[in-house]
């Protein structure tokens, strides 16, 4: 009896912390943050380095982050490039304090081709902006990528 309640035990924390990991649903109601994203067109106006300078959209560590985003009350989203070309599309959340945003990023079946998080700097009605390491876990070195509504 004690090992079958230490399997049920491990099954269900591990069902939880899969749960935990799981896509953002797209029935769940927005929280405040969320509620900024949706109803615009987010439009990457800029990238600045931890020195304060900017770094051009033709730049390796930033190109792909340049863009036009929109975010759907749904928790669906789609991203273009400035010309307009479809990049990429999926689920998105913001965590309920702010801090993160979250992209799962789909194939046109809904499979999950990635999942990129990001640490969100300023979140409000005239700006969207969040951070990158471009060298992986130094965090010495960062690029906030900067949204404007369009």
């Amino acid at each position: 009896m004690k090992h079958i309640f230490s399997f049920f035990l491990t099954l269900m924390l591990a069902s939880t912390a899969f749960a935990a990991e799981k896509a953002p649903e797209a029935n769940a109601p927005l929280n405040p943050y969320e509620q900024i994203m949706v109803g615009k067109v987010w439009v990457t106006t800029d990238a600045i380095d931890q020195k304060g300078a900017s770094v051009p959209a033709t730049d390796e560590k930033v190109a792909a982050f340049f863009g036009k985003a929109e975010y759907f009350p749904d928790h669906t989203f789609k991203i273009a490039s400035l010309d307009g070309k479809p990049r990429m599309h999926g689920l998105w959340s913001i965590s309920a304090d702010g801090k993160t945003r979250k992209l799962t990023v789909q194939d046109d079946s809904g499979k999950t081709r990635f999942t990129r998080e990001v640490e969100n700097v300023k979140v409000n009605d005239g700006e969207y902006t969040y951070r990158i390491y471009p060298n992986g876990e130094n965090k010495a070195e960062h690029i906030d990528i900067v949204h404007k509504p369009q």
